[in-house]
Parts: structure tokens; sequence; C-alpha cells
């Protein structure tokens, strides 16, 4: 059953195509691993390569040995498994986030850079009971029609092979076909919001409606529909209104009010401010000559002169680092909140190192084209990246405020430059696509997250 609503799915969706590579973000629970073993026993037939990515937190006694048990079976079913290990309880957590978060953002971080750096498609196991507790979760928080259609079936390179699988399915894929996996102890104590919805919202509704699952998938895909229309018709708007010193106002105030607040609601989401209160006092300042609110500690919008503006006053001073930190082979350096090993080996070196360090972050730069001194620093004005799987380059500037990296974090990542101050490498970023290794490269630099 599970095999054949995936294949369906993937076909649906168009996950796939001949020659794919695909990285399967594997915790070891029993979705990701009937993920993996589904997708190990078709690659044959769907004509796609099979890798495995893992986290393991440093959170539980437990994840040492679940490390193990992945990499094992990994080996079993005969495909590559990448894994790092964060030991995230001897690293500062960042203030405002849950330990559940700020998990999830590290695991995600590691799963887009690996598929970056392999070109794979990144295939996650939510399910159907995912997408549903996803949709109650989100509407109980007070989210928009954004946040009611819940988990797509594919977004950007992530897929979802799964998504109209049960958990009821999963279980009966994994009795059936005597696939081990390990259980998650905190899944079934309801101190998370998840979990309540899981093992207490889901039940009952089951009671009135024992499809309830798929009917909220039903209301999620509508959902999905409306809102994708609401975006692009927000989106040309955006791009009529947009000019010197902001957004015209008298645009905004003549398009339906659904489409203003959504670009107003968008705007604020990539400030990191949004919240309904802020949506409703800016779209009923529309109609007044001149406003100003604060929306965050350090986030401000204004209206004056019929344009609508955002802005953030440079009033706190910058925590300062370093202007340069000099690197040199075997040395280990600090750089905000990332500590980093660098040490330079002969590309036939590499080979062997990667037998024997699976378990660590590493990141490889042509060292043959290294002009000059190798040196961290801040970002500056101008700096661009070039992801190396992608034809696409972006300042960081842009690229910060498109991940949504908080300010004050900002100056804080790591930019590796050499002595032209071309940037090299970026941290959480990986290498610039001119300094990635190729086959005539013959020294690389290697950089160790610790």
């Amino acid at each position: 059953m599970l095999a054949e609503k995936a294949l369906k799915t993937i076909r649906q969706y168009n996950m796939l195509s001949p020659g794919d590579k695909v990285a399967v973000c594997l915790s070891g629970g029993a979705d990701s691993m009937a993920l993996f073993h589904f997708l190990c026993t078709h690659r044959e037939k769907l004509e796609i390569d099979i890798m495995a990515l893992h986290v393991n937190h440093g959170l539980r006694e437990e994840s040492g040995d679940e490390q193990l048990f992945v990499a094992d079976y990994c080996r079993k079913m005969g495909a590559q498994c990448i894994i790092t290990a964060l030991d995230m309880n001897n690293k500062p957590k960042p203030q405002g986030l849950s330990t559940e978060t700020w998990a999830r953002d590290l695991r995600y971080q590691f799963f887009f850079h690996q598929a970056d750096k392999l070109g794979a498609k990144l295939a996650t196991a939510h399910t159907l009971s995912d997408r549903a507790e996803t949709v109650l979760f989100n509407i109980t928080r007070g989210s928009s029609l954004k946040g009611a259609a819940g988990i797509p079936p594919v977004r950007d390179n992530i897929i979802r092979p799964l998504i109209d699988c049960s958990r009821a399915d999963v279980e009966k894929y994994c009795s059936e076909n005597r696939i081990p996996f390990v259980t998650d102890w905190t899944n079934f104590q309801d101190i998370y919001s998840r979990n309540k919805i899981r093992l207490n919202v889901i039940p009952q509704l089951k009671n009135i409606n024992s499809a309830a699952e798929k009917a909220i998938a039903s209301f999620a895909d509508d959902s999905r529909e409306v809102y994708s229309l609401l975006d692009d018709l927000s989106n040309s708007l955006y791009k009529k209104a947009v000019g010197l010193g902001g957004l015209d106002v008298a645009l905004l105030q003549a398009e339906h009010p659904a489409v203003t607040k959504n670009l107003i609601r968008n705007n604020l989401d990539k400030l990191g401010c949004l919240s309904k209160d802020n949506v409703e006092a800016i779209y009923l300042a529309l109609w007044q000559e001149t406003f100003k609110r604060q929306l965050s500690a350090d986030t401000f919008c204004r209206i004056k002169d019929g344009r609508l503006s955002f802005y953030t006053p440079q009033t706190k001073p910058k925590e300062r680092m370093p202007d340069f930190v000099p690197i040199k082979d075997g040395e280990i350096a600090t750089f905000g909140h990332t500590t980093l090993y660098f040490s330079v080996i002969s590309s036939q070196e590499y080979e062997n190192f990667k037998k024997n360090n699976k378990n660590y972050l590493t990141y490889r730069v042509n060292y043959d084209i290294l002009k000059g001194d190798v040196s961290l620093r801040s970002r500056k004005t101008g700096d661009t990246f070039t992801f190396a799987n992608r034809n696409v380059t972006k300042t960081l500037k842009k690229l910060f405020i498109e991940d949504k990296i908080p300010q004050s974090y900002r100056d804080k990542i790591p930019v590796l430059v050499d002595g032209t101050d071309a940037v090299v490498w970026l941290g959480d970023y990986g290498t610039n696509k001119p300094f990635v290794p190729d086959e005539n490269t013959k020294n690389i630099l290697l950089i160790t997250q610790m």
C-alpha cells in the first residue's frame, strides 16, 4: 500500500527524473526508515542514486547509538551515509528559540548545504499524519492562509514521497518488510504542542471522522491553491508600488484588502517581525497622512509623503568582531559562535580522509588558486556568493535577508577571504563556486566545523 501510494505521489507531482541524486533525511525513526527502504528498493526502477543524511544533535543519551544504527543500516542497503555530530548541549542556544526549533534549524542548514554540494534533491519522510498535525498546529497559533496550506509535497529541491501515506501505512510497511527503526521517547510525551495535537487532538477528530487526516489534507490543498493566487497578485502589486522612498500608498489602498495585507505580511515576514497586530495596524494606517510604528526591537515602519517604508535605524552599537583572523595550516580558529579547524592536504590524501572522517561537517577549497594570506572576517558591503551547484550569485545582504538571518547574527557569520579580499568560503553556506576544487586541483584546504 505505501509503495503504491508513494509511486503515485512521485508521478503526480513530478518529483523525480531518471539520473536524479536523492539525499534522504534519515533520522532512524519509522517514517524516515520506511522512506529510505522504499527508495533504495525502487532506485533501479526510478533510475536514481540514493544516499542518506543524518544529524546527531547530541541532545539525548541514545543519540550516539542511533548514529551507529543509521550508518550500519545504510551499509546494508548499499547507500552512502553522511553524518554530522552537533553536540548541542555544549553550544549556546540563540535567545528566543526553543530547543526543538533550534535543532530543526541546524538540521536543515546541514541538509541544504549537503544537497547543494551533492547536487541532490532532499527527500523528507513527512506523512499525511504530519501534514494534518501541521495544519492544526498552524491554525491554532493564528497562522494565515499560508499556514493553513501546511506541508507542500514539493518545495524547491525538497520532495516528500510519503505525503499521502498515513502513519498507519508506515507502520504496516515497516512490519511487512522487517525494517528496524529507533523510537524517540519524547514523541510520546505531551510536553510539546505538536505532540499534544498528535496524541490528544487527532484521535478525537478520528472519532468524528475516521478519515480526518485526509480531510484536513484536502483542506490544505485548497488553501495552497488560493494562497498561491493571492501571493502572485501581491507580488505583482509590489512590483507596481515599489519605488524610491518605499511603496506607493495610493496603489496599496486601491487593491483588494486581501492582496494588500498579504503584501504587508510578506514584508514583515522577511524582516522577522510578522504578527497579525502589525499587519492590521499598517493596513489601517494606509489612510493616514503620516504614521510610524515600532515593529520589533530594531525595526520600524512609517508612512510619509504617500510612501510606506520599513527601516532599521543604526542606533545601537554593534558587537565588534575582529577585522581579520589570520588562518594557517593546522590551526583552530573561532569566529562568532563558530569554531573551525583548517588543514591543507593533497587531492590524493582527501580520498582517505573521506573514508575516515564521515562524522564531521567538512568543506573543501581549491588551495592552488588562493592568492596571498587567508583570513576570516565579517561580511562587507559588496560581498557576493555563488552557489556551487546553481548558477545563482547573490550579495550577502540579499542572501541573509532571504534566509531570515537575524541582524544580530549576520556579522558573526565567518567569511573566509584570500589576499585579494575575495570571498572564498561562507559559514553555513560553503565554498564560493570559483573556489570549488576541480579535477585539476592538487591541494585542498579543508575547513572542518567543530
